[in-house]
């Protein structure tokens, strides 16, 4: 009996190995993209009458998100629906095509292969409905204005020339889309008149969003295939909708007006005989009044706001705290940052900022001190500073002979906010800067006479601003070790900042170039004749 039972388990052990499935070894893995053998109708066919579409390839391919990357041009509104097939795909068109209109359709990597899912490469198919195909051509490059970097997947359109043009609510009549490089290419069109306009189009409705999408537009209307030069865009925000008061936020210790876009700078015109202290917060969309008493039950403000455009606005808003329900109200707790940040070394001679989230009602200038290596405690009072408008930044001229660290002494009580409340004792540290570990960067603005105002800055690889000047030759002193870019704004309007551009006013945004190569710095080490020029206007 144990001979049988043994004799039945190595038969069963022998079976499961015989019946394992082993996976066949392949070949060589397909990376040949799907070719197209033949289409109805013929690539570049003229008077094209139908309604479907037939693409045949030379394998078996599957279509991925056919309606988000067929683009049509120009602009069919013409719903289809599509059918795969194994080796072919067929598009049918709920109506005829215009008359007279040569098309393109461009498939993007919308068709695959099977097993590997290689994408078609160049797949478009033109046509016309008309006796003639369109001829004319529109290129060019695009790029961020800030960073100058190439844009990828932006919508470049061309627009029928109209006095009442608002690309928030209507399409391009052709357009592409942008490759890696930032190159378009638009391609049989008719030869006439258009607007060239790019637009981020980052929900792909073809339609321009100014809350949060770039754009650029060539200054002068263009004529298409008459001219055979590249265009080159420049993309930047410039949100032109009409400021508004989005909403308000009534606490019982302060309200809140919030903006639908951040505002530059407020002047506050109090209506009656109250006043309140306020401050516009970092955001720049939330202007805080505070509830200080005495004062009555509403408050009428007139508000002059100033937005990133320069534009102004007026608004009248009625101030009225939430009612008080306990015994003692629950204040927002007071918080305090710096300006150089926390730990950033510092030379012997700095300006410090301390930036606190409530107006200041009283300061003690002789209990907060700044102290030298533990041995000289000097008091603010002794040093030049200055408060904001609102009485929230506090500006300070600071010297110190300390040869490791440097120390703000804030003891619990020094600063008082509106609100009576105060800081918990805090005690701000930086490091002397040892200048063997920094680097000097210098050179000139070449081709610049007297009379052009510029704003140079030297920024990092993630296009954060390092330190800005305004004069030739410069100097960046005591910069770490790292790479930058240097580039160079023109400053015509001598506001000391960059102005962005206006497509309803035709203002394009203000110059920005950079020198062509990055900057290399190492610690202990000075960088000289780093000149920028400014490339002469054409």
């Amino acid at each position: 009996m144990l001979r049988i039972i043994a004799f039945a388990l190595l038969f069963l052990f022998l079976f499961e190995r015989c019946a394992q499935q082993v996976p066949p070894t392949g070949g060589k893995r397909d990376s040949i993209p799907p070719n197209l053998v033949e289409s109805n109708p013929l690539n570049k066919t003229l008077n094209f009458k139908g309604k479907k579409i037939e693409l045949f390839f030379d394998e078996y391919v599957v279509v991925d998100n056919i309606n988000q990357k067929l683009v049509i041009t120009p602009e069919a509104d013409n719903p289809y629906s599509y059918k795969p097939n194994g080796m072919s795909v067929s598009l049918t068109f709920k109506n005829q095509f215009k008359d007279s209109t040569t098309y393109t359709l461009n498939f993007g990597d919308a068709i695959k292969d099977f097993a590997e899912k290689n994408p078609a490469k160049n797949l478009k198919l033109v046509f016309s409905t008309g006796s003639s195909l369109d001829s004319g051509r529109v290129y060019g490059t695009l790029k961020d204005i800030r960073t100058n970097k190439p844009i990828f997947d932006a919508l470049v359109g061309l627009y029928n020339v109209s006095d009442t043009l608002n690309i928030a609510k209507q399409k391009p009549y052709y357009f592409s889309r942008t490759d890696s490089s930032g190159v378009f290419s638009i391609e049989n069109i008719q030869t006439r008149q258009y607007k060239l306009i790019a637009i981020d189009d980052k929900n792909r409705n073809m339609l321009y969003n100014a809350k949060d999408e770039r754009m650029g537009f060539f200054g002068k209307t263009i004529t298409a295939g008459t001219d055979s030069a590249a265009y080159q865009l420049n993309m930047y925000l410039s949100d032109n909708t009409l400021l508004k008061v989005q909403r308000t936020l009534p606490k019982v210790n302060n309200y809140a007006v919030v903006f639908s876009k951040p505002i530059e700078s407020v002047e506050v015109t109090f209506m009656n005989k109250d006043t309140l202290p306020y401050m516009l917060e970092p955001n720049g969309t939330n202007l805080k009044f505070f509830n200080v008493e005495p004062h009555s039950d509403t408050t009428l403000v007139k508000l002059k706001t100033v937005d990133s455009l320069g534009t102004s606005s007026e608004f009248e808003q009625k101030i009225a705290f939430q009612a008080q329900r306990g015994k003692q109200r629950q204040l927002d707790p007071m918080s305090l940052t710096t300006l150089p940040e926390a730990n950033k070394p510092v030379t012997n001679t700095f300006t410090y900022k301390l930036i606190l989230n409530k107006p200041i009602r009283a300061i003690d200038d002789q209990k907060i001190a700044i102290i030298s290596d533990s041995l000289t405690h000097e008091p603010l009072s002794t040093f030049k500073w200055r408060w904001n408008k609102n009485h929230n930044i506090l500006t300070i001229d600071a010297k110190s002979f300390a040869k490791d660290t440097v120390k703000f002494d804030i003891p619990k009580g020094s600063i008082i906010s509106v609100e009576g409340d105060t800081l918990p004792k805090t005690l701000l540290k930086h490091p002397m800067l040892n200048e063997e570990d920094f680097g000097v960067i210098r050179g000139r603005v070449t081709n610049a006479d007297t009379s052009v105002h510029f704003i140079l800055d030297l920024v990092d690889e993630q296009y954060k601003v390092i330190e800005t000047l305004h004069e030739s030759p410069y100097t960046f002193k005591n910069i770490p070790q790292g790479k930058y870019f240097l580039r160079i704004t023109i400053d015509k309007n001598r506001n000391k900042r960059w102005d962005t551009g206006q497509m309803d006013k035709s203002l394009q945004p203000e110059p920005i170039y950079y020198l062509p190569d990055k900057i290399l710095l190492k610690a202990n080490f000075e960088l000289n004749d780093i000149n920028i020029a400014i490339p002469e206007e054409k």
